[in-house]
């Protein structure tokens, strides 16, 4: 293979990787990747009705889909049934068109997916889930419930449990038999209280308990409502009718306020959950959680940058010998290196021997020090504090960093024979072989600031040894290290004929619900397998492309990040084709395309999709950043603003093509800002433009992969590194390798 592989290229032998595996799970015989769209006349079943799929979209469970679509989709079923009424295409065409139809015409709907039940047995549990849906909204909710409950006794082996029970908790409640509806809507919240649904269930169950006379068991409900799922309508509705129910004015207890505390802080919302510590605190003083309480408000203070009110909890908690103030110290100890106020810090340091902390805490403070006299210039007691963190009771990665840094401290200060000695060590050391990439290079740079020849067998080592590495990438742009240029060295993954995937009726299932376009129910069953195959190399690579391939893009790369993330990202080890595409995602480019300006590279905006929310178009940060590309909301109403955009709420933030559009035009935004120096630009997505704009008044003049070495803030300087590593690996693996050989450069 040659040293690129365009991304239409993935894409295709990944489809194809699927269909040959569909078509061996479902055997039904051969089935084509790529379906014939320009068939019109349905001469051919199978090319007919993928033509249907494809105007239909991934329509979900309920086939929530454009109108105009679902018409044309529905027109075309009917002709493959027409056509080809004895083919297994039809048999799923008459399924489609009832899951369609669940909507718009539920009665006929109930037809199709009665005649479905006989055709396709492999997932009768979604097509009774599909009827009881149906009878639902034509109003026969009691017909509907019954049909929900019975589903996990006619399917045992069915995933479908949870959403079952809520379904049936809710069809009981319509059907106004609480009596029945009760117990179904309590078990769904205790076996999965994280579902959307939870919040309604606890209102329809608190309901049915007030109707039974039961005031105190939906006193419990709505308490729980209020407490674990704050930010909902229903929460709000909870609180009214605590009122009612407690016969008068309603106050929390400090458990509820803590809980809901916690419930905010899962959300990212600390300013809500500042205000409930603080209720709670003021409640509660003799509580043996206040330790507890006082840190996590603290971090809350962190999180919204009101260091100076932090500084004070974290003191209090310190000073109270509590079993958190080891943690506390930790954060007193970032606020004051935060804010600069090394003497603070340098005292908390000295006085940790009377402080309950443990020694990874301890070396924790230690480093703090060590990092502000290093900022200060102040580089021999900086090298003394990194040493005595190397021989405190820290943990190995702690000590190898001290080590790393008095090397750096080294190079910095022009001792490059000390920071070759120190750094060949460490990459020697089987402390921490993560940091071995990093000081290969950064001794091979020492000794290339010496005018040594070596260097050039360094950084040539190191290539061999990690070349999927942001160092290794640094490396090729100062040597030819073509000797450990990453390429992919396998096919798509083939299953044997023992497969246990061939015989798995999830995986079966999976691959029948893949046809129908239902991709996030496909994704489901697939992702149920990856625990039970957990040590099966080959059925693991399937899966992660099977769950690329029904664009469950987040899992897909979680489940290869985690049984093969050293290969794909250090290297090493051979790598299977088939992972790459599902490792950098390409299935955002053309809606970053369509968003990006001129000074946008969308494998740039792809690469900082994939460090940020790892493709999950659902996260929130620890700051409160929101979705695929993880925007602020502050940031995102600037965005729009500044560009004539409608207002965007942090809700439409989860909306993927809206997170994008916002995304990619902060990025041209700050590109814009910094001269289109890519670097710089990435720096400032994570930290702010503010803090960059300082860092380059202090480091500018510096080489620039010295500038992101200087980069004081950890998690921005990481981020920048893993950005820019992933940019470029984008680059390589979309035939389109980087022009420009350095860091601050658009490719």
């Amino acid at each position: 293979m040659t040293r690129g592989l365009s991304a239409a290229r993935f894409r295709l032998r990944v489809s194809a990787a699927f269909f040959v595996l569909a078509a061996c799970l479902l055997f039904s015989g051969s089935v084509s990747a790529v379906p014939d769209s320009g068939e019109s006349v349905c001469e051919t079943p199978e090319p007919c009705y993928r033509d249907a799929v494809a105007l239909a979209g991934s329509t979900g469970s309920t086939g929530t889909v454009n109108g105009d679509r679902v018409r044309a989709a529905l027109d075309r079923l009917e002709l493959v049934r027409e056509r080809h009424p004895g083919s297994v295409w039809a048999r799923r065409a008459g399924l489609l068109m009832g899951v369609l139809l669940t909507d718009r015409d539920p009665a006929d709907a109930v037809r199709f997916l009665r005649a479905a039940q006989r055709d396709l047995p492999v997932i009768e549990d979604y097509v009774r889930l599909w009827m009881a849906e149906s009878l639902l909204r034509l109003g026969e909710a009691a017909r509907a419930a019954v049909l929900f409950e019975f589903i996990p006794e006619a399917v045992p082996d069915t995933l479908l449990g949870p959403r079952v029970a809520y379904r049936a908790g809710a069809a009981w409640y319509q059907a106004a038999q609480c009596a029945r509806a009760v117990d179904w809507l309590a078990r769904a919240v205790s076996a999965v209280p994280q579902d959307p649904a939870a919040p309604g269930a606890l209102l329809n169950l608190a309901d049915c308990q007030i109707q039974a006379g039961q005031p105190e068991e939906a006193r419990t409900a709505l308490l729980q409502l209020w407490a674990r799922y704050p930010h909902t309508q229903e929460a709000r509705e909870a609180e009214v009718r605590l009122g009612k129910v407690t016969g008068g004015s309603w106050r929390p207890s400090p458990d509820d306020l803590f809980g809901r505390a916690q419930a905010y802080l899962a959300l990212s919302f600390h300013e809500e959950a500042v205000a409930d510590l603080q209720k709670f605190l003021a409640a509660a003083p003799n509580d043996p959680r206040r330790g507890e309480g006082k840190l996590k408000l603290g971090i809350a203070l962190v999180r919204l940058k009101r260091y100076d009110q932090a500084r004070r909890v974290f003191q209090e908690l310190v000073a109270e010998r509590a079993v958190e103030s080891g943690e506390a110290a930790v954060w007193l100890a970032r606020v004051h290196l935060r804010q600069g106020d090394g003497e603070q810090l340098v005292a908390l340091s000295q006085s940790l021997g009377r402080v309950s902390a443990s020694g990874e805490q301890k070396a924790t403070v230690l480093g703090f020090v060590a990092n502000w006299y290093d900022d200060q210039g102040k580089w021999e007691p900086a090298i003394q504090h990194y040493r005595s963190v190397a021989q405190a009771d820290a943990a190995a990665g702690q000590r190898a960093e001290a080590l790393w840094r008095i090397g750096w401290i080294h190079y910095r200060t022009g001792r490059y024979r000390e920071a070759v000695e120190t750094l060949q060590d460490l990459a020697a050391s089987k402390d921490d072989g993560q940091l071995a990439p990093r000081a290969l290079y950064w001794a091979g740079r020492a000794r290339e600031r010496q005018s040594e020849a070596k260097a050039a067998e360094l950084y040539r080592q190191l290539c061999r040894r990690y070349p999927y590495t942001y160092y290794c990438q640094l490396a090729r742009s100062r040597v030819d290290a073509s000797t450990g240029e990453p390429v992919p060295v396998s096919g798509p993954p083939a299953l044997a004929d023992g497969s246990p995937l061939l015989h798995d009726v999830h995986a079966r299932r999976a691959a029948e619900l893949k046809l129908l376009g239902l991709d996030q129910e496909a994704a489901r069953e697939w992702g149920s397998l990856v625990e039970r195959y957990a040590r099966d190399r080959d059925v693991l690579v399937a899966l992660s492309s099977l769950l690329s391939e029904a664009g469950a893009h987040y899992q897909a790369l979680r489940l290869a990040r985690l049984y093969f993330k050293d290969a794909l990202e250090r290297g090493g080890d051979a790598v299977p084709l088939a992972l790459w595409p599902v490792a950098y995602p390409t299935a955002y480019l053309p809606t970053i395309r369509e968003n990006a300006g001129g000074l946008v590279d969308p494998y740039l905006a792809a690469a900082i999709i994939r460090e940020e929310s790892q493709y999950d178009p659902r996260a929130v940060s620890r700051v409160g950043a929101v979705g695929l590309m993880q925007v602020m909301p502050d940031t995102a109403q600037a965005v729009a603003r500044r560009r004539g955009m409608a207002a965007v709420g942090r809700d439409e933030l989860f909306d993927q093509e809206t997170n994008i559009r916002v995304g990619v035009r902060y990025l041209e935004q700050l590109l814009q800002q910094f001269s289109g120096n890519v670097m710089h630009a990435v720096a400032a997505y994570n930290a702010g433009p503010q803090a960059v704009t300082g860092w380059i008044a202090k480091n500018g003049a510096r080489d620039a992969d010295e500038f992101v070495e200087l980069i004081p803030y950890q998690e921005t300087r990481l981020y920048v590194k893993r950005v820019l590593r992933s940019y470029r690996e984008y680059r390589r693996l979309g035939g389109a390798a980087c022009g420009p050989r350095f860091l601050d450069k658009v490719c």
